[in-house]
């Protein structure tokens, strides 16, 4: 318990690293609909604002209306949002996004799992399909993991993996899921 104690106060002081940080993480975040974003125009309080990406991809701003961000990073975001402001409002306006909620994305798992299911992805986290397998309680005594399946929105025909190859060695990469992403787990015969 001590060691803990000294790992925690030690990642407290930044002695030890803990990975990317908060605005690291929302500064390569791409935005999408149902994100909440807040916006603040410096020394412009009245302009401030708290908003969630609709469907389309846009945001509501007070003075400027409507302004599409989906697919923008949050600096990309920040300098849309300025050159709207700098069309016949502000001079020089300093902008800065920050995301308050990320959407919630689901990926859904079913076959020979232990827990099929829809899950969600965590917050402004990636995911590789073994991690999705492991969210739904890993292969069930029936699995064959040679035997994957994924389903995917932006693809006419569904992609097949080998993920025992792929857990075996590193050589065939990683396979990253993304949001809607239909993954089956095929049965062995034996």
């Amino acid at each position: 318990m001590k060691n803990f104690a000294t790992l925690l106060y030690c990642v407290f002081l930044g002695i030890i690293g803990t990975g990317p940080t908060l605005a690291e993480e929302q500064s390569e975040h791409i935005l999408g609909p149902n994100d909440v974003i807040e916006v603040r125009v410096f020394q412009e309080a009245d302009l401030d604002a708290k908003a969630t990406l609709g469907q389309d991809g846009k945001v509501s701003l007070p003075l400027i209306g409507e302004v599409s961000i989906t697919g923008l990073t949050i600096n990309a975001a920040s300098q849309a949002i300025s050159q709207k402001y700098k069309q016949g409002y502000l001079v020089n306006p300093s902008v800065t996004v920050a995301i308050v909620t990320y959407a919630k994305k689901r990926f859904t798992v079913l076959g020979a799992v232990n827990k099929p299911g829809s899950f969600f992805f965590p917050d402004g986290e990636n995911l590789s399909l073994l991690q999705a397998i492991g969210m739904a309680g890993g292969y069930s005594r029936v699995a064959s993991p040679s035997k994957v399946t994924i389903k995917r929105n932006s693809a006419k025909d569904p992609i097949k993996i080998d993920a025992k190859k792929m857990a075996k060695d590193g050589e065939t990469g990683t396979f990253m899921i993304q949001p809607g992403d239909v993954i089956t787990i095929g049965e062995s015969l034996f």
